[in-house]
């Protein structure tokens, strides 16, 4: 089933989200970008930035998994991206909407989004998975070890050395080192094959918990904003999960692609739209 968003379609999904026993949350990108966070913003960009503008870029989307800078330039880009995307976002009305709009219904949230704005807003660390990691841990590059440490000594060191003109790293000795040996650090995202999974290990072995105690249940499963840059992250598995769930149906909010595959369009609904309007009109 295939609309925009119309009155009577929202109000099937506050129906079905009101009468649900079970919500599962399969948040993307899309979801960061509805909240304020845009990575295409050039706005934004230009204001956070300059330094970077003056180097030729545009926008924070070119410069994820950029190859091409030293360490000093690549940790003083991190050091200005952290600050703007993990440190300064807090508090957040669309996520606290959301929160709102799951009330107190059991609950699981899968998001690739690395911001933690999740448990930033009143949803339980215990019942999210992050599949590709958090902004608040760093990584060995190699990796020596599946050890990953808080982000947060090391980001103070590189605040010390910013230099807030270029936005560069002004000493090399600011650049992050892996305390076992003393290799280069990175983020614990996923980014290819060196990313640590172990601390999230814990999170999808509790949501596979949370699924069997669920599965029989009515599951509304609302996924946001993910489409088919990383599909295999959440897009797939939440269409899989409507397969599999007898008593689920799926709500697919997205701008561009709200399709459903036919084999579950049945059980679903695709809502081509802001998912900023769809949960304001829910709230």
């Amino acid at each position: 089933m295939s609309n925009l968003m119309h009155s009577s379609v929202l109000k099937q999904c506050a129906e079905l989200i009101a009468s649900a026993d079970a919500v599962i949350i399969g948040a993307g990108a899309g979801l960061t970008a509805a909240a304020g966070i845009n990575y295409t913003d050039t706005k934004v960009f230009a204001n956070i930035f300059p330094g970077w503008v003056k180097k030729g870029f545009t926008m924070q989307y070119q410069l994820m998994g950029y190859p091409y800078w030293t360490q000093v330039e690549q940790w003083g880009y991190y050091t200005v991206h952290l600050d703007y995307v993990y440190y300064q976002q807090k508090s957040n009305a669309l996520y606290q909407q959301l929160r709102n709009l799951v009330g107190e219904k059991d609950y699981f949230v899968m998001t690739s989004n690395v911001d933690e704005m999740f448990h930033k807003n009143g949803f339980d660390r215990a019942n999210i998975y992050s599949p590709q990691g958090s902004y608040g841990k760093i990584q060995c590059t190699q990796p020596c070890s599946n050890q990953v440490w808080d982000i947060q000594p090391f980001f103070d060191n590189m605040q010390k050395a910013l230099d807030p003109e270029t936005q560069v790293l002004n000493n090399k000795a600011a650049v992050p080192r892996c305390p076992n040996c003393g290799g280069t650090m990175f983020v614990n995202v996923r980014i290819d094959g060196s990313f640590i999974e172990e601390p999230y290990e814990g999170e999808y072995q509790r949501m596979m918990s949370w699924l069997e105690t669920n599965r029989d249940k009515k599951i509304v499963i609302l996924e946001m904003g993910a489409g088919y840059n990383t599909p295999t992250v959440i897009r797939m598995p939440m269409e899989n999960l409507t397969t599999m769930l007898p008593n689920s149906t799926l709500i697919r909010v997205n701008m561009d692609h709200a399709e459903v595959p036919e084999q579950i369009a049945h059980k679903s609904i695709s809502i081509e739209g802001d998912i900023k309007s769809f949960i304001k009109e829910l709230s």
